[in-house]
């Protein structure tokens, strides 16, 4: 039977790291869980682009197990992640020459605890995605609502709409820049990274 993971940052980052230290794959899979979805909105911020965000961070992951490099780390594993995001986002930003979309020296260090929305401000912003998506066109606002809310894939939606895959992608990015234009920042990274029940 698996040991719960602690509840504390401090301790749950201690757990996970024993795990990996001892060569247990499981540690990997819930680093990945706990981590994976807050490291893609920071480097989405830093790179402006949701597949470069996500390509950034799966690639520190696998470097981060297959080169052991937990096995110096002895505390502050959030922090150790955040800056090897950061640290390859600059790289990436580098070698744009000129294309970046922000400066460099403007890259903001790890968020703190205080940049987690509450849960009051996470209500807030749930309902303005939901307001927002209530306002597309009915067969947009189906596709939005089943594949960034309840988690569905293309095909599953393109059969249940009874149109091709392709159409399913191209309404759902017009509907994506539209919201991008309608609702904030922080808004919008939540719609693209909406929480599973």
């Amino acid at each position: 039977m698996q040991k719960d993971i602690p509840q504390e940052p401090e301790e749950e980052a201690d757990y996970l790291l024993s795990l990996l230290k001892k060569g247990d794959k499981s540690g990997l899979e819930q680093l990945f869980r706990i981590f994976y979805k807050p490291l893609v909105i920071y480097a989405y911020r830093l790179l402006g682009n949701q597949a470069d965000a996500e390509d950034a961070v799966q690639e520190i992951f696998i470097k981060f197990w297959q080169r052991n490099q937990f096995a110096d780390i002895r505390s502050y594993l959030r922090s150790y992640l955040y800056n090897s995001v950061r640290n390859h986002c600059v790289n990436i930003l580098e070698s744009r020459k000129g294309k970046t979309s922000i400066p460099l020296e403007s890259i903001p260090d790890i968020p703190d605890e205080s940049t987690i929305p509450q849960k009051q401000e996470l209500e807030k912003r749930l309902e303005e995605i939901h307001r927002e998506i209530e306002k597309l066109p009915t067969r947009t606002r189906h596709i939005v609502q089943a594949i960034l809310i309840e988690h569905k894939k293309y095909k599953e939606v393109a059969e249940t709409e009874d149109i091709a895959v392709n159409t399913v992608k191209t309404l759902l990015q017009r509907a994506l820049t539209e919201l991008r234009g309608k609702l904030n920042r922080d808004a919008f990274l939540l719609l693209l990274f909406y929480p599973k029940e």
